[in-house]
């Protein structure tokens, strides 16, 4: 099967089809901007499940979010969003000169790479009987310390980069709501600085993210209390 076949062969479809957990803060990410945008689409949890056969013979990466827009697959939360935007430029995400939209595309992959791996990593230490308090202490010292990098590198205007509600401010708003639900589980809180405590107050209340962002919070509550016995 050649490499277009794989990706378009699925099946056409006249509503975008986003392929995604309510607990996922990827498939939150693209959430929010599909609500930015307004495209008609519909969510489905990945048929079988996470990875399942079933779900990767339409998305071969069996990851979510996945997407399927009239047959066109694709996977990663930056390249659909980046997708997203090509196909509906307005509202943009991406905004100013070359060099401005560089550095949305830079955030959005530091989310990805710097910060929230630090949480994901803590995942198995949720229950009790599998942490090890030293490994916890030290992803969330890592967490605290890339947010306090992302702090240097934003001048939100109100948002990260931009007077727009931008690419990049897609990605954090679930992750850090990850973050004060995780860190309170281990009996920490989170730290925030000033700049990005101002950008929560005003990102968090936006029409696209605030829906987003009710769901994912009671979906993770259910999930923390499920893995940690309730403790």
């Amino acid at each position: 099967m050649g490499l277009r076949q794989c990706f378009t062969d699925h099946g056409r479809t006249s509503m975008l089809i986003l392929y995604s957990l309510p607990f996922s803060n990827y498939s939150a990410k693209v959430a929010i901007a599909i609500n930015v945008k307004g495209i008609d689409h519909e969510k489905r949890p990945p048929p079988g499940g996470y990875s399942s056969p079933e779900y990767m013979s339409i998305v071969p990466s069996g990851t979510v979010p996945g997407m399927d827009d009239d047959g066109v697959i694709l996977s990663e939360s930056d390249v659909i969003n980046e997708y997203l935007e090509e196909k509906w430029p307005n509202p943009p995400l991406l905004h100013g000169d070359a060099e401005l939209r560089g550095k949305q595309r830079y955030l959005s992959r530091f989310h990805d790479f710097m910060v929230e791996p630090n949480l994901r990593a803590l995942f198995p230490h949720l229950v009790p009987a599998q942490r090890d308090s030293a490994f916890v202490n030290d992803k969330l010292d890592s967490f605290n310390h890339q947010v306090g990098r992302l702090e240097n590198f934003v001048d939100p205007k109100p948002y990260l980069l931009t007077e727009e509600f931008g690419f990049a401010d897609c990605a954090y708003p679930v992750t850090f709501l990850l973050a004060d639900l995780m860190f309170d589980v281990f009996g920490r809180k989170p730290e925030f600085g000033a700049k990005i405590s101002r950008w929560r107050e005003h990102v968090d209340v936006h029409p696209a993210v605030a829906p987003v962002l009710e769901i994912s919070e009671a979906t993770t509550r259910e999930w923390l209390d499920g893995v940690t016995g309730g403790s």
